[in-house]
């Protein structure tokens, strides 16, 4: 023993030794008393995550509550490349679960690009998710999304859209209300265990803040009744589309609009270009003869044609500037509301042109033609109302009757009001509580007049509404038939049938524009085509909404006289 306590070097190891023992202690000491807080954070960190949690899109209600699209909690898988390294049997359930196959998961595994995050699986089931989370998949994390659902599938599919994967609106109201309907996602921390994975330990940073919802004017009940008649008469018809919007008469509340075909925008890989857009909105076309309860009255406001005048039709043309107009019918004369009832080409532009195209134009713009509705839905057309410094002969005459402008039938409809309403334009409203005030456009006693004239339109002698009536009740309508434009010209077989029109007449409640493109079966005229799809919707809404009925056709408008 005394002589390894003489031994130099043993001494001198000992001395080394208890040296390092002690600055160990030491910054043992200093680190636990000293830098406690900044090891925890360092610690802290390595333990946990930042999450951005994504907000519950807003639902989209009916009128009535009944939900129209609703966002569902789904799950996402995610990966860190860098941690990613799943063995042979994981890799194979991989594949079996997510259909991710072996080229996919050895790019991640191999990460040339020196990722952080990749998705592994999108918006799946949570419960799936869950058999995937506990292989314990190194580098595979979880996290919670929505998923956008439909419950009534193609109904109403065109006005509400549809969002991408991200859940941001790109069609419709899902587009036009997507920041209201979005919300704000918010920021989590979450701690990790020893494995990896997250816990439910949260530390919330900033909260999320879910959408708001939105509740439609749309009545889901007679929404179904639109749709159902429209695809039968696309059916009937042998028809490229037929398109209808169903409104409040009082309100200018939408009631339903629909465009059929639709689609089913739960089936995102089904989507057919040609049935997303809203053609309500976005197609715009000439009008033809419903166009003509207008420019009656513009005709009855100038005061220039005599009201009470009988304008001769025989032999039912007429040559203006070197065209020829000419009439379906063959009247040999007709008074100002035969020239509606037997919507007379030769008579409207024989009592347009003393009137001139500058009145008949600007009540057309002053009726909205030209520009957008009240609603500004996403894509919508406004179309064109011609304005000259110097109107022909023929260019009034065409306008008068229908043709040289362009419209859509939203506004069609809400032009419409007008007739409903004393004279008062009610703008178009799609969102609960949204209304805009009326405007007077019209005077009242030429809004009665004019309504009066469409009553006969529907169940007067040679009425070319008359498939538009309802027993028991006072429809007033009008019937168009356009030939469709092209560049040339004209198509010469191609047509358009519309039909506007009001329910009851005596008491508004509905009004309702029908369009049907390109019927191939049973004719083309807008009575024979569009106009009974218009009674066949009509009479559904009438007995759904329970509107009592009234044989009387006498209305209060046909007594109105005439300003001087």
């Amino acid at each position: 023993m005394s002589s390894l306590a003489t031994n130099p070097r043993f001494t001198i190891v000992i001395a080394i030794f208890c040296f390092l023992s002690m600055a160990l202690a030491a910054k043992i000491t200093y680190l636990m008393v000293f830098s406690h807080e900044f090891l925890s954070n360092e610690g802290r960190k390595r333990s946990m995550r930042l999450i951005e949690t994504a907000p519950v899109r807003g639902t989209i209600f009916d009128r009535f509550n009944q939900p129209l699209a609703v966002s569902t909690p789904v799950s996402t898988l995610w990966v860190n490349p860098r941690q990613f390294a799943p063995t042979n049997r994981q890799a194979v359930i991989l594949d079996e679960q997510l259909d991710i196959d072996a080229s996919r998961i050895r790019a991640l595994t191999l990460n040339e690009q020196g990722k952080s995050f990749a998705y592994l699986a999108r918006r799946i089931n949570p419960e799936r998710a869950n058999k995937i989370m506990k292989l314990s998949i190194p580098g595979v994390y979880e996290r919670q999304e929505y998923k956008r659902f439909y419950p009534q599938t193609s109904m109403l599919a065109q006005t509400l859209g549809f969002t991408n994967i991200d859940q941001q609106g790109i069609e419709g109201i899902e587009l036009m209300y997507n920041q209201k309907l979005s919300g704000k996602p918010g920021l989590e921390e979450r701690t990790l265990n020893l494995h990896k994975r997250v816990t439910r330990e949260i530390l919330v940073h900033k909260p999320v803040t879910p959408g708001e919802n939105l509740h439609l004017t749309i009545d889901s009940t007679l929404q179904y009744y639109v749709e159902k008649a429209l695809l039968k008469g696309v059916k009937n018809n042998a028809a490229r589309s037929a398109s209808a919007i169903l409104i409040h008469a009082r309100t200018g509340e939408i009631l339903a609009l629909s465009t059929m075909p639709s689609f089913n925008p739960n089936a995102r890989r089904g989507f057919n270009a040609e049935r997303i857009r809203n053609r309500v909105f976005t197609d715009v076309y000439e009008p033809g003869s419903v166009i003509k309860p207008f420019s009656m009255a513009a005709v009855l406001t100038a005061n220039i044609i005599d009201k009470n005048a009988i304008i001769p039709i025989a032999p039912g043309f007429i040559k203006i500037n070197g065209y020829t107009i000419r009439d379906v019918g063959r009247d040999s004369q007709l008074d100002l509301a035969g020239i509606i009832r037997r919507s007379s080409n030769v008579g409207m532009s024989k009592v347009a042109i003393p009137t001139g195209g500058a009145v008949i134009s600007q009540l057309l713009t002053d009726l909205g033609f030209g520009n957008n509705t009240a609603i500004y839905f996403p894509g919508e057309s406004i179309g064109t109302v011609p304005v000259r410094r110097v109107w022909s002969d023929i260019a009034t005459a065409s306008l008068s009757y229908g043709y040289s402008l362009s419209v859509n039938l939203a506004q069609l409809v809400q032009a419409y009001t007008v007739f409903a309403n004393d004279g008062d334009l009610i703008p178009l409203s799609l969102i609960k509580g949204e209304k805009q005030p009326p405007r007077n456009v019209i005077s009242p006693e030429v809004a009665n007049n004019i309504l009066d004239m469409m009553v006969h339109a529907v169940d007067g002698p040679g009425a070319g509404g008359k498939r538009a009536a309802i027993e028991g009740y006072v429809i007033a309508g009008k019937s168009g038939t356009s030939r469709k434009a092209s560049s040339g010209g004209y198509k010469s077989n191609e047509y358009r049938a519309m039909f506007v029109g009001i329910a009851p007449a005596n008491a508004p409640e509905f009004i309702m524009a029908v369009v049907v493109d390109e019927p191939t079966a049973n004719g083309y005229f807008g009575g024979a085509i569009a106009a009974p799809i218009f009674k066949e919707i009509i009479e559904d809404v009438l007995r759904v909404r329970n509107i009592p009925g009234n044989a009387s056709e006498v209305l209060p408008a046909a007594l109105a006289p005439i300003v001087q």
